[in-house]
């Protein structure tokens, strides 16, 4: 895993003492040490798994543990109230008509949190 990404804080306090893991200073260095088989699993989001699988048909990666659902934020200064506002409208419209879950299984090849 990447070191101190929020994979490497989920799995260090799940692990079993016995276990090893290989720590890597960016993702980059964790996805090509997955792809070589210097290590036999990768714990990463999502969207680097994504990544793996279409550009490595001979090595996709399977979910295995589910560490965390991680938000995502949209930032918006505080004194833009109404751009906060419409930001906020086009997300509850994209999720009413189905537009956000297919984002989601588009590029995320997974659908939303149930609790989103």
């Amino acid at each position: 895993m990447t070191r101190g990404a929020i994979e490497d804080i989920e799995l260090t306090a799940v692990a079993p003492k016995e276990a090893t893991i290989k720590r890597f200073e960016d993702n980059n260095s964790t996805i090509a040490a997955y792809l070589a088989g210097q290590v036999d699993l990768i714990a990463s989001g999502n969207v680097v798994m994504v990544a793996i699988s279409e550009r490595n048909p001979k090595r996709v990666p399977a979910l295995k543990v589910k560490l965390k659902d991680s938000p995502v934020y949209v930032g918006v200064n505080k004194n833009e109230p109404a751009l906060l506002e419409k930001v906020n409208q086009i997300l509850v419209a994209a999720k009413a008509d189905g537009s956000l879950e297919k984002n989601a299984m588009q590029w995320l090849k997974e659908p939303l949190p149930a609790d989103l």
